[in-house]
């Protein structure tokens, strides 16, 4: 691995400010994002990465992540408790995991596509100030260069399937994989196994908007981050848990203005956990209690797959 590459991680594991980082490496990027979202089942990984899109001399950090699962585990009695904080734990370690091979993907697409310098390739030195910032450990990134930048290493490519869940529903879901055989071979058992049928591209995605979102975690009341928001230049947002991160919102932006928005939150002293593109519902539908859980369910299955990124769904 070149020096520069081990320097940069090292002053970016210590904590040292990316600026700073680019001064002790002797470089100054200038990163603009940009997107182009669609329903297609295939659409082409070149100028993409991972769900990221490259515009510029930059990449800027958009994608999905799976919905929240909610747990049906009652803790009534302590033995109940106790059953819910291990599907609780279950599903950290899963979203961790998930985190974590997410960035891994990214990465090796990067290189894939600019080598395995950060200075000559800064969407790479983006990725990896960004899977810093979200916990991913610097050795994982260290020995996914060290593979990536390898010949024999299978690059990765985005797909995105569409599918009818139980009770009128829809799903869509993000695929980024290194063999698009095995990842809709995948897909479709899950599917089978929760009696839910395929859809043709575009037959769900219309139920959906595809938008910008930026999450902040912040404890401020909703008018101050609304007032913030929309100088930001955002159109709407909602309360939202962030996990590990605490309570927060998600601020809706037009695609076009997702990373300028984030920019903005930033300089108004907000704190920015992630900014991507998401597929929002149009009007989410009730369901029974039945297909409630049969579609949580297959959500569940379908995010244990290694080549899912993320699983959207309009199901209130």
């Amino acid at each position: 691995m070149p020096s520069v590459v081990r320097a940069l991680l090292l002053l970016l594991a210590l904590g040292l400010p990316l600026a700073s980082a680019w001064a002790v490496t002797g470089v100054v990027t200038s990163l603009l994002p940009a997107r182009h979202g669609g329903a297609a089942a295939d659409r082409p990984a070149s100028g993409f990465v991972g769900g990221f899109a490259l515009r510029g001399e930059g990449a800027a950090i958009v994608g999905g992540r799976g919905r929240q699962s909610a747990s049906h585990v009652s803790p009534v009695m302590m033995g109940r408790a106790a059953a819910k904080r291990a599907v609780t734990k279950g599903k950290t370690d899963l979203a961790k995991t998930k985190l974590n091979s997410r960035y891994g993907k990214m990465v090796t697409m990067c290189v894939k596509a600019g080598g395995a310098d950060p200075i000559a390739n800064p969407a790479l030195a983006k990725l990896l100030v960004q899977a810093k910032q979200a916990g991913v450990p610097v050795a994982n990134m260290e020995n996914i260069i060290k593979k990536a930048n390898n010949k024999d290493q299978a690059d990765f490519k985005e797909s995105t399937y569409e599918v009818y869940g139980q009770g009128g529903i829809g799903f869509v879901i993000d695929i980024l994989t290194d063999n698009n055989n095995r990842a809709a071979g995948d897909v479709r058992t899950v599917l089978n196994k929760n009696k839910l049928k395929m859809a043709e591209p575009g037959s769900v995605a219309f139920n959906f908007d595809r938008v910008g979102c930026v999450s902040v975690a912040t404890d401020k009341a909703e008018d101050d981050v609304m007032e913030a928001a929309l100088e930001a230049g955002a159109e709407d947002l909602e309360a939202a848990d962030l996990g590990e991160a605490g309570a927060g919102f998600n601020v809706y932006t037009e695609m076009t203005s997702l990373m300028a928005t984030a920019d903005s939150m930033k300089e108004q002293g907000y704190d920015v956990k992630e900014a991507r593109f998401i597929w929002k519902p149009k009007g989410p539908i009730e369901v029974s209690e039945d297909d409630e859980a049969a579609n949580l369910d297959a959500i569940d299955m379908l995010e244990e797959l290694d080549d899912v990124d993320a699983v959207w769904h309009n199901m209130s």
